[in-house]
Formats: structure tokens, C-alpha cells, sequence
């Protein structure tokens, strides 16, 4: 029984199968057949089809770098150019006055110019300044008139009495008066130690110095009875002689006292 049935099941396989076979056979004859894909005619095709050859290099996928161009550079910067216009030297609180582009400016040891220099000391020979790292010395500039008044006057014995205008004094900074009027250094008297006096160094036409009938070499005692012996009394002079009509002027010229008596004008 068993093997009648084993003989059984495969009979209907194989019935099964045939049958497949026979409908796909039945069903492809309506549908047309596609023709063999030959491979070397489809890839001839397909190269014959290009219209352009294929490069050998491949364009940038971004643009090309270009560097900016280099900026400009900045003009260099115009040096500042100074000129001495008076100085009292010779002591730790000595200042100066320079005129440069911004105008008239008291300067003293340490200070920084408007040119970004630095001021290193104020010396007889005029101011030293640190300009770029190296020392550079501004000195006075004598004008024509300026060096044939000091040639004129320099041998001459000079008259003890001299007339000043009150205009002098009204209203202004003595320090940038007496700057203006020259230079002047401290110094001993005849070269000795001790109390110091202003030596005139230098002499500006026109102005107080040259007014009074003070002279290069001149050493400066005394001021209405007041030592000069500090600084400060030259800068406060102003206020000093501001009640005065006259004043003197006591000075060593050539290793001799001498006196100049001096009349403001002008005072009501």
C-alpha cells in the first residue's frame, strides 16, 4: 500500500510540471520575443554617439584661488620738525619752549613732543630729544638780524637804563615771556660752587632781554632785590614787578657788578 502510494505522489508531480511546461509554451507564442543584446555593437554605438572627445583633465570643481592684492602701504608720516625758542638749562626743573606745528609748547626733561619724540634733557647747547632710539639736538637758529645785533653789540658798553613797554607783563605767562626773550643757563658765579645765577646764553631781538639791554655772557643777580637764584623766581617775576614802575636789574658782565635801571611804560 505504502509503495502504491509513494508511486502515486510522484506520478502527480511530474504530471504537474509537464503541464506548466506546456501552458508557458501556449502563452509565449501571442508575444513577441526580444532580439539578443549583441555587446559590441551596443558599446561602438554608444561611442560613435559622443559628439565631443572626453578630456584629459576635468574642470575645477571651485573657481581658482587668487590671492588680495598686497594693500597699499601708508605714507610715511611727516617728521615734526622743532624750533628752539627759549630754554633755562643748567638745573633739574629747567624747561624749554619749541614751536612746532601745533604752536608754542613749555617743555621740561621726560615730557613727549607732539611728533612722538621724548624729551631727555635741556642742556646749554639746547634740547636733547630721543628720536627713534637716537639723540638729537635742537638747537637755536640765529637769523641775520639776530647775529648782527650780537656782532653790533657784543664789544659794546651797554647804556645802564632802558625803557620797557607795560605790555610785557599785562596778562601773560612769564615763563613763555622770558622764553621767548632767549635762553639762559644756571650757573655759579665765577665758577665757584654754591648759589647758582642765570648765565644769557642766547639773546632774541626785540624781546625782554634784549629790552633790558642783557647781553650773551651776562650772569643775572638780583631783580628788584630778589636773588634769581631759583628758577621759580624768573617764572613768577611777573607777579613781583606787577605793583613796580621801575625796577633794577643787577648783573655780573666781564667780572664787574653793574645795575640796569629799568622804567615800564604805559601804566596809568
Amino acid at each position: 500500500m505504502r509503495g502504491a502510494g509513494l508511486l502515486t505522489l510522484i506520478a502527480a508531480v511530474c504530471f504537474g510540471y509537464g503541464a506548466g511546461q506546456v501552458g508557458l509554451m501556449v502563452l509565449a507564442r501571442g508575444v513577441d520575443q526580444p532580439a539578443p543584446v549583441q555587446i559590441g555593437a551596443a558599446l561602438a554605438a554608444v561611442e560613435n554617439a559622443t559628439s565631443e572627445p572626453v578630456p584629459d583633465e576635468w574642470p575645477a570643481v571651485f573657481d581658482p584661488y587668487v590671492p588680495d592684492p598686497p594693500k597699499a602701504q601708508a605714507p610715511p608720516k611727516k617728521r615734526e620738525k622743532y624750533r628752539l625758542v627759549g630754554l633755562v638749562a643748567g638745573v633739574e626743573n629747567g624747561w624749554a619752549i619749541l614751536t612746532a606745528s601745533d604752536g608754542d609748547s613749555l617743555i621740561r626733561a621726560g615730557d613727549r613732543l607732539i611728533g612722538g619724540e621724548t624729551v631727555r634733557e635741556i642742556a646749554p647747547d639746547g634740547v636733547w630729544i630721543d628720536r627713534d632710539g637716537e639723540p638729537v639736538l635742537i638747537a637755536f637758529e640765529e637769523t641775520a638780524d639776530e647775529m648782527l645785533a650780537r656782532l653790533v653789540n657784543g664789544g659794546s658798553v651797554q647804556a645802564d637804563e632802558a625803557e620797557l613797554p607795560s605790555s610785557v607783563f599785562a596778562g601773560r605767562d612769564m615763563r613763555r615771556v622770558l622764553g621767548r626773550a632767549g635762553s639762559v643757563r644756571m650757573v655759579a658765579a665765577n665758577g665757584g660752587r654754591g648759589e647758582v645765577f642765570p648765565e644769557i646764553l642766547w639773546v632774541r631781538e626785540g624781546q625782554i632781554y634784549d629790552l633790558v639791554g642783557l647781553r650773551r655772557g651776562d650772569l643775572v643777580l638780583r631783580v628788584n632785590g630778589y636773588s634769581v637764584s631759583d628758577p621759580e623766581t624768573l617764572e613768577n617775576a611777573g607777579a613781583i614787578l606787577a605793583e613796580s614802575d621801575e625796577f633794577a636789574v643787577e648783573i655780573l658782565r666781564g667780572g664787574q657788578r653793574r645795575t640796569i635801571s629799568v622804567r615800564i611804560m604805559g601804566r596809568g
